[in-house]
């Protein structure tokens, strides 16, 4: 993508982050504590109760859009050569592995949810299959994306593990799986990134930036709201009850 083309101004945009170091900093730094108090309890309630946790689509939107932006290394070291794209992607490093956990955890202890009628060894081709589908669809709509430094599509693919929270929970009859820790440290990233990039271009500055962010925010509430009315175990009549691993 040229980046004349970028929904934002990539020169502007890199000079006004260099003009807001310490802001920058602050903010990306605490979306990122956020993001890995978010993955790391998801992961930690994964291996608990010897489930997944995190939603299906959100995995595999999760691991090509972090795994690409990781291939494009040279993009960040030598074309641009810019400090913040730098830190992005050592934090990147560390997210997608802890999203390869999640994958991982969806192979091991997703049949019985969700296709207990297959074996094990067919659910494992069927998921592998779904990520390859799910790499080549990313990369189709990543190279018509008018997003040169990535900063739309790291709040546009959050959205996606939110739908499906609540009918993962009505599935299963309870918010096993599920903490309101996770979803307030979800919140705490998403403001942080939105506020972080806010003055650094009039998109940011946008009905339809400020829009998508409001509804992510909104939606996580209700994932919140969700959570504290439904039982912390599953029924016991559930074809997916489990229990939790002794520490």
């Amino acid at each position: 993508m040229d980046a004349d083309l970028s929904i934002y101004n990539v020169t502007t945009t890199l000079a006004a982050i260099d003009d807001r170091m310490i802001w920058i900093l602050a903010l990306g730094a605490l979306s990122l504590v956020c993001n890995f108090i978010y993955f790391g309890t998801a992961m930690r309630l994964g291996f608990k109760y010897k489930m997944y946790t995190m939603p299906v689509a959100g995995t595999l939107i999760f691991l090509p859009h972090d795994f690409h932006y990781l291939l494009q290394w040279e993009k960040w070291f030598v074309v641009y050569d810019h400090w913040f794209m730098q830190l992005f992607f050592v934090g990147l490093i560390i997210t997608n592995i802890m999203e390869w956990v999640f994958f991982y955890q969806l192979l091991k202890w997703g049949r019985q949810e969700l296709m207990p009628k297959l074996s094990q060894t067919a659910f494992v081709a069927v998921m592998l299959t779904a990520l390859v589908g799910a790499c080549v669809i990313w990369y189709g709509v990543k190279t018509v994306l008018a997003d040169e430094l990535w900063f739309f599509s790291f709040g546009w693919t959050i959205w996606f593990c939110l739908p499906f929270v609540i009918p993962m929970m009505l599935r299963r009859g309870s918010r096993i799986g599920q903490s309101p820790v996770t979803w307030y440290a979800f919140i705490g990233m998403a403001t942080a990134w939105w506020i972080a990039v806010y003055p650094l271009d009039p998109f940011f500055q946008s009905f339809a930036w400020l829009g998508l962010g409001a509804v992510i925010i909104l939606w996580a509430v209700a994932n919140i709201f969700v959570i504290r009315h439904f039982d912390a175990q599953e029924p016991a009549s559930s074809p997916t009850a489990r229990q939790p691993v002794a520490a």
